[in-house]
């Protein structure tokens, strides 16, 4: 989640004109790209023995229902937000007129992403919950997996190694819809494999070829291609790089570290869905601060208002009450994998008379 901030802070204040700083931009935007993919897998791993338990492709509802309400309230939230902008510029009628406009200007668009860019991640998981259900409850995991591996080389065509293809609307969600079920069935293969310490070694091999893979991608598609290095969020390297970040992930054993962050990922739902509102709101105009100062700075500021308005959000909305439960994870927690895993813990049982895999 932190590597998400960072990545939608730099989005938001532009290209740096600074050699060094576009340098670490370009560092960080290959070195971080496991992370969204990651949210898949967990999603994957939290969801699929589940899907697999109750072999109903009715069950996928209770997910897809809260990550579809997830998705209205946090559009429904930033439309105020920006209808509180343009009344107190243009004034209410006027301002009211605007945003209607607005929204209305782009249905499909309005569909795909909503208020703005960074839920299609919402909209991406609920269609493969929705096609993973079916699948998982009539055939075997290595099917789903299998035809995920297609969805992605496709993705792969008509995204970083395609020419032309920027003039489809809505192009990049397309390529991530296509490219974000394997990571999906990642996840479920890892929840139905046995996790134990012999993975660290294999999982830093993975990371390094992996990463190593990624970055040659990158470069090449720039320099041969023409590339923008800031699109390329998910090619060939990508795959191995967050298979070996989730073995090192998945590993038994935590540190006082780890067990300490573990504590705010209850949070990281509600922080994935409002850390955009606090980019908005705290980006300075442009030429008040020292550049180095804003792109230090607001990162930092983002992550501490976002988690800090999540967990008085969830104190608010789980204080003690009679006959309700009290836990600080929230409904949507369950529909995300509670983001960072808890460990350790033991595989699932698969059904004897239901092979799985």
């Amino acid at each position: 989640m932190l590597i998400v901030i960072v990545a939608h802070s730099e989005l938001a204040l532009g290209r740096s004109d600074h050699p060094a700083v576009y340098g670490i931009q370009l560092f960080l935007n290959v070195v971080g790209r496991w992370a969204v993919p990651l949210f898949f897998l967990f999603a994957g791993e939290h969801l699929g023995p589940r899907l697999l338990r109750n072999r109903v492709p009715g069950a996928a509802w209770t997910y897809v229902r809260r990550l579809g309400l997830m998705f209205v309230v946090a559009s429904v939230g930033y439309w105020l937000f920006d209808l509180a902008r343009l009344v107190r510029s243009n004034g209410l009628g006027p301002g009211t007129a605007e945003l209607a406009a607005r929204v209305a200007a782009d249905p499909l668009k309005l569909l795909l992403y909503g208020a703005r860019p960074h839920l299609w991640f919402l909209v991406v998981l609920i269609l493969i919950v929705i096609l993973a259900a079916p699948i998982l409850a009539r055939t075997r995991v290595r099917v789903f997996a299998l035809g995920a591996s297609v969805l992605y080389g496709i993705g792969l065509a008509i995204g970083p190694y395609a020419t032309g293809v920027e003039a489809i609307p809505n192009h990049w969600w397309y390529e991530w819809a296509l490219q974000s079920p394997i990571f999906f069935g990642l996840g479920v293969l890892f929840a139905l494999e046995p996790q134990g310490k012999g993975w660290v070694g294999a999982a830093i091999g993975l990371m390094a070829a992996g990463l190593a893979t990624h970055a040659w991608e990158v470069y090449w598609l720039t320099t041969q291609h023409g590339a923008s290095p800031f699109r390329l969020a998910m090619v060939i390297g990508t795959v191995t790089y967050v298979a070996g970040t989730a073995m090192l992930a998945f590993t038994p054993g935590a540190t006082p570290p780890e067990r300490f962050i573990a504590r705010f990922a209850p949070y990281v739902p509600l922080v994935y869905l409002n850390h955009v509102f606090f980019v908005e709101l705290l980006r300075p105009p442009s030429g008040r601060y020292h550049d180095l100062v804003v792109r230090l700075g607001l990162p930092v500021a983002v992550t501490v208002m976002s988690f800090g308005s999540a967990g008085l959000l969830a104190r608010f909305r789980h204080r003690p009450r009679r006959g309700r439960r009290t836990s600080v994870e929230t409904d949507a927690t369950d529909a995300l994998a509670a983001a960072t895993p808890t460990v350790p813990r033991p595989p699932p049982e698969p059904r004897p008379d239901a092979p799985l895999a």
